[in-house]
């Protein structure tokens, strides 16, 4: 069972000693073998997978970086950065193993320009293309399915993002800073996820647009920020082209 007081370790942390730090990774190492995996989509062992490393380190990444005053807990934290470092370690495995000279490959006495080995050799790179794009596939397909889920906890279904998105970018602009400013504000933030509901009362006098403007794009807003508090990584990368 998850630890309610991790906070009070995570200061001792943070003063330097490394004793408990060893201790919380020993103590969270099921944790941590249990996002790897559910983020692998297979078994992982500690000794044999260096996804397992991959994501040893970044749990030491989070017991560094984790805000103590932010509202998420620290495992919520914690799982998102070992997802997002595991991708990466994906995205960088995938790009090494382009790079491996087929040479070092290549059968012994089988020559440069053997028709056979060529072949082989775009089999080859064909396939592990192929494999990583199947992975993150499956991961968008994934998050986009725990994205949905968490839509209907505020009565959202994708078809009403659809037909309630802004034509425009100035306007998906406007509703990006609406929505952060809604994450940044404690008041704001506790409203919308006990109510399901904006503030729109408060935010009208806060932002530059109308109350009714904010009644309209209300599912879109609220839509944006669930991507900002939650763990999706892939559905983080869409809002980049929304920060100016």
């Amino acid at each position: 069972m998850l630890d309610l007081g991790i906070n009070r370790d995570l200061l001792l942390v943070r003063q330097g000693q490394e004793e408990t730090r060893e201790k919380l990774i020993k103590k969270y190492l099921p944790f941590i073998l249990k996002v790897t995996a559910r983020t692998c989509k297979r078994y992982v062992y500690l000794e044999d997978d260096d996804e397992v490393s991959v994501a040893l380190v970044a749990f030491n990444e989070a017991l560094d970086k984790y805000d103590l005053q932010q509202e998420a807990s620290f495992f919520t934290f914690a799982e998102l950065v070992i997802r997002n470092r595991l991708i990466d370690y994906f995205r960088c495995v995938q790009r090494s193993t382009r790079d491996v000279p087929w040479s070092s490959l290549r059968r012994e006495g089988e020559e440069d320009g053997d028709i056979t080995g060529q072949i082989d050799k775009l089999t080859w790179q064909e396939s592990v293309e192929q494999h990583y794009e199947q992975e993150t596939a499956e991961m968008r397909r994934e998050e986009i399915r725990e994205y949905s889920e968490k839509l209907k906890q505020y009565g959202i279904e994708f078809q009403d993002l659809v037909k309630d998105s802004p034509k425009h970018q100035d306007a998906r602009s406007t509703a990006y800073q609406i929505a952060r400013l809604i994450c940044e504000k404690e008041s704001y933030c506790s409203y919308l996820q006990k109510t399901k509901k904006l503030p729109l009362k408060d935010l009208a006098k806060e932002v530059s647009v109308s109350r009714k403007t904010l009644e309209r794009r209300r599912k879109y807003i609220i839509a944006l920020v669930i991507i900002m508090l939650g763990k999706f990584y892939f559905l983080q990368e869409y809002l980049e082209g929304m920060k100016e």
